[in-house]
């Protein structure tokens, strides 16, 4: 990023607090301002909107940051006036302090940069965003039941001799 880019941010910048097991965000609640972890941890945790037998747990820590579904949100040409849910539950593990984008100030800086709306900043977003390993990590886990029940499903029609080896 440009320093243009980076002083319009950091200008918008405000310092956040939190106690500990403070619950910054709850899985499915509007997202409202983006976290940037300077000191303490946060457990970020999902259910993938309470999918059975999902859950994923990852702890973030100074460099890390939150809500990144703003960003998306912030990009679009004609952004809702309702925030975007969150995909995650974020909860202190310790005292953190961080600082905070406000979604207001996020989408004022996107629409006078058009430059993040560049594919190569969307995608490094991407690339450190839980919220999109998360659904890599979906997308992999289905995949591999389909394939073993796929798998299950030709052996026992081997067994049964219903499927005959050409």
């Amino acid at each position: 990023m440009d320093e243009q880019l980076l002083d319009a941010i950091c200008e918008r910048l405000v310092s956040s607090l939190s106690t500990k097991d403070a619950y910054i965000v709850r899985e499915g609640d509007p997202v409202s301002e983006m976290l940037f972890i300077i000191r303490g941890e946060l457990e970020s945790s999902t259910t993938d909107g309470g999918r059975t037998n999902f859950f994923s747990s990852i702890t973030l820590r100074p460099g890390d940051f939150c809500g990144e579904e703003l960003l998306t949100w912030a990009l679009m040409p004609n952004p809702s006036l309702n925030f975007p849910q969150s995909t995650r539950t974020v909860r202190s593990v310790t005292e953190v302090e961080a600082f905070a984008l406000r979604a207001e100030d996020l989408k004022y800086v996107a629409n006078q940069f058009k430059r993040l709306h560049s594919k190569r900043l969307q995608h490094a977003f991407r690339y450190y965003s839980h919220q999109w390993r998360s659904w890599g990590a979906c997308f992999v886990q289905g995949a591999w039941r389909r394939y073993k029940k796929r798998k299950l499903a030709r052996e026992l029609m081997k067994q049964e001799g219903l499927l005959y080896d050409q």
